[in-house]
């Protein structure tokens, strides 16, 4: 769903002077809040990307920090395996965190195929937490996707405590908004191959951004300047936020969400805490990575068992968090009408 101007300017002039605009990390950073608000937008196309790039050997941070929104950590993985030689050949090291996320790999790849029917209906409860004052939204909505075109009808229930009047109850989104059947099917299911389309599209995306950014910034008369010494993100910070966006595609098949857990196994930084639950209580396993670009932290739950995600969530410096808990997901081959109306 498209970010509106205003939405978009008072993100950004938090972060800015009175005459100018904040710089391109910042500028992307607000735009990719502003669509973790709403709703995820489609996977870019994956038409003519080159992916051959091998993956890079990373190691995966375990421990016991903090866990995230609504987790309550019970026994986290530490430490990693030995390897031993034998006739000349090293075998490879993998620390706890790489085989449970192996092991998520594997459960997601034996699940059956997503049964028959065009629409997916994504049960969920969104919430927007400000942890300063203790108050926030929590929004319960069902998304409707069209697997063949993209579109989808997002219903939400607005009499839900602290959520915004002002939201629509029922929004509409055009072909395209979201990843179709077909366009998620295209991508690789080799890790190495799905790493790299994963970084060419979140560098076409940020790209996408600022230049969206720059033509605002010209109609309201304002600069976009870029601090000195400003960095941007670095590959790994934006294959990790694709694969994380990528996870709560609820129509991806059982192959690429395989796929998708061994790239984030060879990912530096990555952090995996097992026998913690979700905001709803279900038994998962937690993983995240600070983004230091964004100064912020995007976990995933996932469910241990299927390897299928239960939750994702957003902790930022300044104290807010962004929460989205799946609660369903079923396919019909009719649009369901709005479970909200009285």
């Amino acid at each position: 769903m498209p970010d509106t101007d205003e939405d978009i300017m008072r993100e950004l002039m938090l972060r800015s002077t009175a005459d100018l605009f904040a710089g391109r990390g910042a500028t992307a950073g607000a735009l990719r809040r502003q669509r973790q608000r709403r709703v995820r937008t489609r996977v870019l196309g994956v038409t003519g990307i080159a992916a051959a790039a091998g993956l890079a050997v990373g190691t995966l941070a375990t421990g016991s920090g903090a866990a995230g929104p609504g987790a309550r950590p019970a026994a986290s993985s530490a430490g990693s395996s030995t390897g031993s030689s034998t006739g000349g050949t090293k075998a490879v090291q993998l620390t706890d965190a790489q085989r449970t996320l192996y092991g998520l790999s594997a459960a997601a790849a034996a699940r059956p195929l997503s049964p028959a029917g065009r629409y997916v209906v994504l049960a969920e409860k969104s919430s927007d937490i400000t942890v300063e004052s203790g108050g926030g939204e929590t929004v319960p909505k069902t998304s409707v996707i069209d697997t063949v075109t993209g579109s989808g009808v997002m219903y939400q229930d607005n009499t839900a405590s602290g959520s915004d009047p002002q939201a629509p109850a029922v929004a509409k989104f055009p072909a395209g908004t979201y990843s179709t059947s077909a366009q998620l099917d295209a991508m690789p299911t080799d890790p190495s191959k799905l790493r790299a389309v994963l970084l060419v599209q979140a560098k076409q995306q940020l790209a996408q951004a600022f230049t969206n950014q720059m033509d605002q910034a010209k109609r309201a008369g304002k600069k976009i300047v870029s601090p000195a010494g400003q960095t941007g993100p670095t590959d790994d910070d934006l294959v990790f936020g694709q694969a994380a966006d990528l996870l709560w595609q609820p129509n991806l098949s059982p192959a690429r969400r395989a796929a998708l857990y061994k790239v984030l196994a060879d990912t530096p930084g990555v952090t995996v805490k097992t026998g913690v639950t979700d905001s709803a209580g279900r038994p998962a396993v937690e993983i995240s990575r600070h983004d230091t670009w964004d100064n912020e932290v995007v976990e995933t739950f996932e469910n241990p068992q299927t390897g299928a995600t239960l939750e994702s969530a957003w902790v930022e410096s300044r104290g807010e968090v962004l929460e989205d808990l799946y609660l369903s997901i079923s396919y019909t081959n009719q649009i369901p009408a709005n479970p909200y109306q009285g």
